[in-house]
């Protein structure tokens, strides 16, 4: 619900136009679909330019562009509710201590829930504010709006999908070799016309071939189902494994705090088993608790392998009375950090852009509500099914299934094939979904050439790509801010309107 193409599908349900809320979602989508957070870091929110942007656009009866000027200033806004949240949520983390501490373990591992409450007053509030108090003053505003700041508008958010655009492929260029399947997808569907499914396809093929004539051997991935020591002596039943592996689902990023990160997502998760581990030993499950209060941060989908290793170490450290404390907090300490990387680039960095992706091919032009079911059917299918075998998998191996995915070359060629597929469809989809123009002209007597139409009949939409590969260079090479680039894409298109440089 917090992808703009999502919730923009929702609030125009709400507001009786899907379509038009569809439209708009996907604009602002476009512009965010490279929108990473590694460690924590937030260089812009998009519930808040989405939950507050669409509905006003919508209301206003503004365009997308209007909507994806608008997402702007509201994402720096919505960064700054993040921070607060997650400050504020410091007061629960050490009222989780202190219950420990005093032995309320039950209230302790509930904060998670009872923390909740920060994201309603940091979040939700603001935002219904602005759409209760806005809507009365959007639609005058919007008309009020002289024809040049109206253009400039419009023009700077027909072209700052490309800084999204930009930030995805920051993170899946890994060579700049690489750049050439961007180029590959984009004349796919500029020069040929062809529909996204196609597309993807084609990318499915390409990475698959590319894997396949790789040389890596991926018979271990084999041995995660084959080595599991399903004989041993256990504590936690299936039923209790999977209670488990929901509370760290749920609850992980819950009272997000710069101390602790998802510790407390840790504590709740053990907590929920912990009579089955200690049964009837308060001081062994307040022991339990505590030694988990530290620091853990790590990416929540592909890292929940690392809370799935820590509940079969605790469990075995229960059985066998062994005081192993200081080994299971040094190896999740120890694998957070690899996890991290490996989760924000191969899934939050590669497979939902790639998602989000083809569901924009299905859905930006014609408001269909294919583009947002997809998205979230295709996430959900993909998601469940593989954070609950990395759990499953850390539960049964312990270190042995954290080896094997980091070793082998598994992992690196993986990657490589995701993001052969998803260069491909981002070059595809910036053709569909920008198309940058020139107004600039040139009389001679009688004759007038249109230069945008004669540069596209050299190489169609051809700005466009020369500016993305631009936009490109400066964030990766020049090691340009997203502020500073921002700034450079105002000035761009304040420049381009009066000079009749840039058209809509």
């Amino acid at each position: 619900m917090g992808r703009p193409l999502v919730s923009g599908m929702i609030i125009g349900a709400i507001l009786g136009d899907i379509q038009t809320g569809i439209i708009i979602g996907a604009a602002i989508q476009a512009m965010y679909i490279g929108l990473v957070t590694p460690g924590g870091s937030m260089p812009a929110d998009v519930n808040f330019a989405a939950w507050i942007g669409i509905p006003l656009a919508v209301i206003s009866g503004a365009d997308s562009t209007y909507a994806v000027s608008l997402s702007i200033a509201l994402s720096f806004l919505g960064v700054v509710a993040v921070y607060a949240t997650a400050s504020f949520n410091s007061v629960f983390v050490h009222k989780m201590d202190r219950y420990i501490t005093n032995g309320q373990l039950e209230k302790a591992i509930n904060i998670p829930v009872v923390g909740q409450i920060t994201n309603f007053v940091c979040r939700f509030i603001p935002i219904f504010l602005a759409n209760y108090l806005g809507a009365q003053f959007v639609p005058t505003m919007v008309s009020a709006i002289p024809e040049w700041l109206g253009g400039i508008l419009t023009l700077l958010g027909s072209i700052l999908p490309l800084i999204g655009f930009a930030l995805l492929m920051q993170y899946v260029v890994k060579k700049k070799v690489d750049l050439l399947y961007y180029l590959f997808g984009f004349i796919l569907v500029a020069v040929f016309k062809a529909p996204i499914i196609p597309v993807v396809l084609v990318g499915l093929l390409l990475a698959f071939m590319d894997i396949k004539y790789s040389q890596v051997d991926l018979s271990s991935l084999k041995m995660i189902d084959q080595k599991k020591s399903e004989n041993r002596f256990k504590l936690l039943d299936q039923k209790d494994v999977r209670k488990a592996y929901w509370n760290w689902q749920f609850w992980t990023l819950s009272v997000q705090n710069f101390e602790r990160m998802e510790a407390p997502a840790i504590i709740r998760m053990l907590g929920k088993v912990k009579e089955k581990l200690y049964p009837n030993d308060k001081d062994a499950q307040k022991a339990l608790l505590e030694r988990h209060e530290a620091f853990f941060n790590t990416e929540p989908y592909i890292g929940s392998i690392i809370p799935g290793i820590v509940l079969g170490m605790e469990e075995q450290s229960a059985i066998t009375k062994e005081n192993s404390a200081d080994l299971i907090s040094s190896i999740k300490t120890a694998l957070m950090g690899p996890f991290a990387g490996i989760g924000d680039s191969l899934y939050v960095g590669t497979l939902i852009p790639i998602l989000l992706s083809i569901a924009l091919g299905l859905s930006s032009e014609s408001g269909s509500v294919m583009g947002p079911i997809f998205y979230v059917l295709a996430h959900l299918a993909i998601m469940l099914p593989l954070t609950w075998f990395l759990f499953k998998s850390g539960y049964s191996m312990g270190m042995d299934s954290a080896q094997l995915v980091l070793s082998g070359g598994i992992k690196d060629k993986i990657t490589q094939g995701m993001n052969i597929v998803g260069l491909i469809v981002v070059g595809a989809i910036t053709t569909m979904y920008v198309n940058v123009k020139t107004g600039l002209t040139f009389t001679q007597g009688d004759m007038v050439i249109d230069l945008n139409s004669a540069l596209n009949s050299l190489f169609p939409n051809i700005i466009t790509i020369l500016l993305g590969l631009a936009t490109y260079y400066l964030l990766v090479n020049k090691k340009m801010k997203i502020g500073y680039l921002f700034l450079v894409f105002i000035a761009l298109a304040v420049v381009g309107y009066f000079t009749n440089l840039l058209a809509v």
